[in-house]
């Protein structure tokens, strides 16, 4: 699985290399994120290679776990910059913007790395499940947060398609970001909401 991310992404880098002017900042950030992704598959194999014939991925996991925070940050940052429109309707980011990415980023990196950490503490820990579940609902907070930038671009959107003379190129702008929405609310639901939803109700 490792060599096809990293074969979408050479092949992604390519594309943009070979579209320099009409590609956006966010398009080279979003090939960093699958090179990352790609990375984490790699050495997750490694490990659990390494665990398989030594017992211990110790070497291993560490790597894996620091990709793994890199690509939750960026895999956030990325949804957050397309959902507030940087580099694709505005090449900067608003006051209000620049203060939902520093909230929920933080916050998601927080809670990524206690569930790392409450993750690798046996289950019969006191308080175990409720530092499990609390983590797993702020996730889901910090999910829903970054809705709310895409739904001011789209509301952003709306209202220059009705005032300005550029209504066609705006309505298409329009049109991807309810596209975008709408898959940003099916990842929540299926990454986040449906496993927590499992999880407890076995």
């Amino acid at each position: 699985m490792g060599l096809l991310f990293l074969l979408a992404s050479a092949a992604w880098m390519r594309l943009l290399l070979q579209n320099r002017e009409t590609a956006y900042k966010i398009h080279w950030l979003m090939g960093a994120l699958v090179m990352v992704k790609a990375l984490v598959l790699l050495f997750e194999a490694f490990r659990y290679e390494s665990i398989k014939y030594t017992g211990s991925g110790y070497g291993w996991s560490t790597v894996y776990y620091i990709l793994t925070f890199i690509k939750g940050l960026m895999l956030f940052s990325v949804i957050l910059l397309i959902g507030t429109g940087w580099s694709f309707v505005k090449p900067f980011l608003n006051s209000r913007d620049k203060r939902i990415l520093l909230v929920v980023l933080p916050l998601q990196v927080v809670v990524n790395t206690a569930v790392v950490v409450v993750e690798e503490t046996p289950p019969g820990t006191n308080g175990w499940m409720t530092w499990r579940d609390t983590l797993h609902a702020l996730d889901v907070v910090c999910c829903c947060a970054i809705l709310f930038p895409i739904v001011w671009s789209i509301r952003h959107l709306r209202e220059a398609s009705e005032a300005d003379g550029k209504a066609r190129r705006t309505l298409e702008k329009l049109k991807l970001f309810r596209e975008f929405y709408v898959l940003v609310v099916c990842y929540i639901y299926f990454t986040r909401i449906v496993p927590l939803s499992l999880s407890l109700s076995l």
